[in-house]
């Protein structure tokens, strides 16, 4: 009958069993959006962020909403908002129409920059970069989430020493590992020989003190009176 905690043992009947210790064993992974998701919470923000971007000046003094311009930040901004569904509760997906109006728009701005003979300011040029980045997204998010590409592997997790749960199936050689709970085993030192050729023998175990027999001494016996 062995005990938990004896070397080699195993729990008994009505024993608890042993729980893993902490730090071994793959980490848990867990995320709450996937790809797709993620990337149209980054188009809602960038969305939002060009109707703002809105006030700036985009020629000499003027705004976007002052010359005639609004249509581009709005627009960006509808596109954002038919990218909702995507963080919004339940399985609902964004289709094609949140990247068919940031697209649009986005390539609408660039081909009006393009034709235009003006001097572009800072809120021009920053409602261009973050469109063109928002419509990019917006594309890789309708991808991924009608499953056109496909979102990298997981990596996997290992122990310390190189597999899973931290044990080393292959110790360096010349080495034994003993078993987990067990006590090492002490190697008994080689036996000296002495010069000449003679070997020395340590005494056998099990005599209980008895000394060792004298010279002419029979095993067992006293010596012969002659």
């Amino acid at each position: 009958m062995t005990y938990p905690g004896a070397p080699g043992g195993y729990p008994g009947p009505g024993q608890p069993q042993p729980q893993p210790q902490p730090g071994f064993g793959p980490p848990p992974v867990g995320s709450r959006f996937t790809l797709a998701q993620t990337l149209n919470l980054v188009v809602i923000g960038l969305g939002a962020l060009n109707l703002f971007l809105g006030f700036a000046p985009v020629a000499a003094s003027i705004s976007f909403y002052e010359g005639g311009l609004g249509w581009v930040p709005g627009l960006l901004f509808v596109g954002a908002l038919l990218a909702l569904p995507a963080v919004l509760p339940g399985d609902k997906k964004v289709g094609v129409q949140s990247v068919a109006v940031v697209l649009g728009a986005a390539l609408a701005y660039l081909f009006t920059v393009f034709a235009s003979s003006g001097e572009l300011k800072a809120g021009g040029i920053m409602v261009l970069i973050f469109g063109l980045v928002q419509a990019l997204l917006s594309v890789g998010a309708f991808l991924y989430e009608a499953e056109l590409l496909k979102p990298p592997a997981p990596r996997q997790h290992h122990g310390h020493f190189g597999q899973p749960g931290g044990y080393n199936p292959n110790p360096p050689s010349g080495q034994f590992q003993q078993p987990y709970g067990q006590p090492p085993v002490q190697q008994q030192p080689p036996q000296q020989q002495q010069p000449g050729g003679q070997t020395t023998f340590a005494p056998q175990q099990g005599q209980f003190g008895q000394p060792p027999h004298a010279p002419g001494t029979p095993p067992g016996g006293y010596p012969q009176q002659g």
